[in-house]
């Protein structure tokens, strides 16, 4: 079976906390889940990652060089995510707003500023 993205993200956690308690904790999840995720990647790499201590876990040899490619791999999925994202068509059109004259002086002004800079290419006007 091929390892997961979800594991190596695991994975990196470990090794950047040094305990499975602290980098569930990092990743919001249960240690259970890091400990099943970490044992399959070894499982499915057929080398151990990690020394188990009573105090934690230590990186072993494979495991420092298993960490130099998984996050170079998360990197490239990262561009990759980045690189289609940015060629999503923008959004273009007009939006016209009705709003009061102490709406348009006091809340209005500041908020189609933000706007304007978020989607620059959406012709904004109130009325």
């Amino acid at each position: 079976m091929a390892f997961t993205l979800r594991q190596i993200q695991f994975f990196i956690a470990v090794a950047d906390q040094g305990t499975v308690s602290g980098a569930a904790q990092k990743l919001s999840i249960s240690q259970s889940s890091v400990t099943e995720a970490i044992k399959e990647l070894e499982r499915d790499l057929g080398v151990e990652l990690f020394e188990r201590h009573p105090r934690g876990l230590s990186i072993t040899h494979q495991g420092h060089q298993f960490l130099r490619h998984a996050t170079k791999i998360l990197a490239d999925v990262s561009d990759a995510r980045r690189t289609f994202s940015d060629e999503r068509p923008a959004a273009a059109g007009h939006l016209h707003l009705g709003v009061t004259s102490l709406v348009a002086g006091y809340v209005l002004s500041d908020l189609l500023a933000r706007y304007r800079r978020a989607l620059p290419s959406i012709d904004v006007s109130a009325i």
